[in-house]
């Protein structure tokens, strides 16, 4: 308008600033929006200019103006009183600029300063969506829904109902929220299509939110304005992709185009970046756990049907089908997959004459009454389609794999895994954590900045304060998500300080931020959040699963095996372990699974002969910290070698144990000193992105343990050469390897000097694998 009108030129630039970004930091705010004049602070090696320089003769225009703090406000009164200013650490002169403000907000002027008001010549209300015409209201509606349409290049049909709740209901976060809600119930509506094979996409009202399906109850309040909304012969309206016009739709098996592909594109969206990912992906992966389920499954591997014959799928999905109309539930792509295995081995020894006596099944029949009857049932199914006779305790069985949603823990109320965002920066933690719960609808999570001039000390006692504070409620564990450094180290700190179980993930990115929150929001396992993310951004997480329990040395290690029968599922997943196991280190042990607490019983009795590794089966055992494998993931390539990873051996702790006795002091127990080096030599490697030489890392642990023991005796030390300038070069390097020697400063009551530090900081540099 202003081009047109000739008050601006045709060239002239429009900028764009949201205020929210340094809401909190109005030093970076004063910076960003006027510019900095070289050497202001250490790291301004030039002149930098601000919003202002870039907008002279044009716009600038402030979007969310009331997230500007006080300060942000009285910053641009000189400006716009006079039209002159500074940028930050210029004193002498001053910069003039001819600059239009526009300011944008949902809230009301009395936000504002009072002084900031004054300066407002000009201010344009427009009317929320709740005051526009149910004309308005509808092309707003219509809008979206073609924008959808064309974003899946599929027709969408929207029931009369459907549209109607959307134009009546009440959306307290105005025109956003339809959009939001719009694109939520697109997606579902898109995910039902697509698993339940359905001909066209639909959106019904049943799939609506209940706060949208609430405006329903207003259509009796303005019957005469809906009239061309109720034509009795209209069931839906019909929204083409592309330019066509919207029409109302009789025929609801008209045909459609369909993705050719659907698979393959999900599978690319989850390599994306967050800006790339498409929405539906994302945001239907918190409607109920459905969707959370299939949408993962989707955007990672497809369900390894090859492992199974044909007939084994199409009749495994048909007694899901069944099930779930019966029980009115939704199994998952992981609890099908685990019993089409069993199903399998059921086949299989019913053919050969081979039969199973369920232990309990009395206990089956009455505490799992519905499961029971409708798994009869289906065992009438099998006997007709498979022309076998289904022997009665396999109907317990059946039961079971009913009673349990496996591949998902049962949704915990509260005591959820509490998530930590610890980042470097003023509010790099707090921007992510943000968008992650505005996105999820969510307030999980809990987020840390450490501006770059705080201690490393400093910031680790609040994080601390804050576990022992909630620490009742951190029952479940505790997630922390860092981006680099020294922050990387807090967790095994925080674990033996409180005992409270605590995980870390490095180089944390938005996505990872959201995908933490959605599983820990909907009360997935500790374990199981850890371990989806590892395999979910392997190529920003490295693989950190660590056996994290006390060890003795005449322990041998197991893998357990285990599904409801101890022979079926337990033996098919025994062979695809086997191979990649090294059976003379690893011991793999087939086990029943029929109760969750006698389970446990099992457990601790063999940790008394054997340090369990892991667990893989068919139902999720989230117990003494051990890791846990489905039957999905034996079957995917990379949480098999995962697996392989966590059972291999290390260093070999007994010949460093042998050599040292007799050489250090009294006040050690050398056993628990060298596990306690091994697991600080293992972490600092995982913090530094390296792997050292082979043998280096029992060289670096026999080091540690004598410089320890030097520092007890108060034995003086050497000096490093130019530390000044080793230490300006590699400050990071010797931040992360000063944190992670805190634990042991703090259990043997020493201090370590710099020196050390920085020798024990050349060490790993020195000796790390070129890749």
């Amino acid at each position: 308008f202003a081009i047109d009108s000739e008050m601006l030129s045709a060239d002239a630039p429009f900028v764009s600033f949201n205020c929210a970004d340094y809401a909190q930091n109005p030093q970076l705010l004063f910076g960003h929006i006027f510019g900095i004049k070289k050497g202001a602070y250490t790291g301004a090696a030039q002149d930098s200019p601000g919003l202002i320089a870039k907008a002279d003769g044009g716009i600038l225009f402030l979007d969310e103006i009331h997230r500007l703090p006080p300060e942000g406000q009285e910053m641009l009164f000189t400006f716009i009183d006079k039209g002159i200013y500074r940028p930050l650490g210029e004193s002498a002169q001053v910069h003039e600029a001819s600059v239009q403000i526009i300011g944008a907000t949902t809230e009301s002027s009395e936000s504002f300063l009072s002084t900031f008001n004054r300066r407002i010549p000009m201010a344009i209300t427009l009317p929320n969506l709740a005051s526009r015409s149910l004309d308005e209201r509808y092309e707003i509606i219509s809008l979206f829904i073609k924008q959808e349409a064309n974003r899946l290049n599929q027709r969408i049909d929207i029931e009369k109902e459907a549209i109607l709740a959307f134009m009546l209901y009440d959306a307290e976060g105005n025109i956003g929220q339809v959009k939001r809600d719009l694109k939520l119930v697109c997606a579902k509506s898109f995910l039902h299509y697509r698993t339940h094979h359905e001909k066209k996409l639909i959106i019904r009202k049943e799939e609506l939110s209940l706060q949208v399906q609430k405006g329903l109850l207003k259509i009796k309040e303005i019957p005469e304005r809906l009239d061309r909304f109720m034509d009795s012969k209209s069931q839906y309206l019909t929204f083409e992709p592309g330019f066509a016009d919207v029409v109302w739709s009789q025929d609801p098996e008209r045909n459609m185009q369909v993705y050719n592909d659907i698979e393959e594109k999900v599978t690319s969206l989850s390599e994306t970046g967050v800006e790339n990912i498409d929405l539906e992906t994302l945001i239907s992966k918190d409607v109920d756990a459905y969707f959370q389920t299939y949408v993962k499954e989707l955007t990672k591997s497809s369900i390894p049907k090859d492992l199974l014959p044909d007939e084994i799928w199409r009749l495994t999905n048909q007694l899901y089908d069944v099930a779930e109309k019966r029980l009115d539930r939704i199994y998952n792509e992981k609890a099908r997959f685990a019993f089409a295995l069993h199903l399998q081995s059921t086949l299989d020894r019913v053919r050969e004459g081979h039969m199973i006596v369920h232990p309990d099944l009395n206990n089956v029949r009455k505490n799992f009454k519905r499961e029971f009857q409708v798994a009869i049932d289906l065992s009438t199914i099998i006997e007709e389609e498979e022309q076998v006779e289904i022997p009665f305790d396999e109907i317990g069985f059946i039961s079971m794999f009913l009673s349990i949603n496996l591949g998902e823990s049962e949704p915990v109320k509260e005591n959820k895994v509490d998530v930590l965002i610890l980042m470097h920066g003023r509010q790099t933690a707090s921007s992510m954590l943000e968008m992650a719960q505005e996105l999820l609808g969510t307030k999980v999570g809990k987020a840390f900045n450490m501006p770059l001039v705080m201690e490393v000390q400093t910031m680790y006692e609040e994080v601390l304060q804050y576990v022992k504070n909630y620490q009742e409620h951190l029952t479940n564990g505790l997630l922390l998500l860092t981006d680099m450094g020294s922050l990387n180290t807090f967790s095994d700190l925080i674990y033996e300080e409180t005992g409270i179980r605590t995980k870390a993930i490095t180089m944390t990115s938005t996505m990872i931020v959201i995908e933490a929150i959605r599983m820990a929001s909907v009360g997935r396992s500790l374990e199981d959040i850890y371990q989806n993310i590892q395999l979910s951004f392997e190529s920003i997480v490295r693989d950190q699963f660590k056996a994290e329990k006390s060890e003795t040395l005449q322990r041998k290690k197991a893998v357990i095996v285990t599904c409801f029968t101890g022979e079926g599922v337990a033996a098919k997943l025994y062979q695809r372990i086997m191979p990649v196991i090294n059976q003379n280190k690893v011991e793999l042990i087939q086990m029943q699974f029929l109760e969750r607490e006698s389970f446990k019983k099992h457990i601790d009795a063999l940790l008394e002969e054997y340090e369990i590794k892991a667990i893989a089966g068919t139902v999720d055992v989230d117990y003494q910290n051990i890791p846990f494998f489905s039957a999905y993931d034996v079957f995917d390539d990379e949480k098999l070698n995962i697996l392989k990873r966590i059972a291999d051996d290390e260093i070999p702790t007994a010949k460093i144990v042998d050599s040292l006795a007799g050489s250090l002091s009294d006040v050690f127990s050398i056993d628990e000193l060298i596990r306690s080096l091994q697991k600080t030599v293992q972490q600092i490697q995982t913090d530094l992105s390296i792997i050292v030489e082979p043998g280096v890392d029992t060289g670096i642990v026999i080091h540690l343990a004598f410089m320890l023991d030097g520092l007890i005796k108060q034995e003086s030390h050497r000096q490093f050469e130019k530390l000044s300038i080793f230490s300006k070069i590699y400050r990071l390097e010797m931040d992360i390897v000063r944190a992670n020697l805190m634990a042991l400063e703090r259990k043997y009551q020493v201090k370590i000097p710099e020196d050390d530090i920085a020798f024990l900081t050349q060490m790993f540099l020195e000796n790390k694998i070129k890749k």
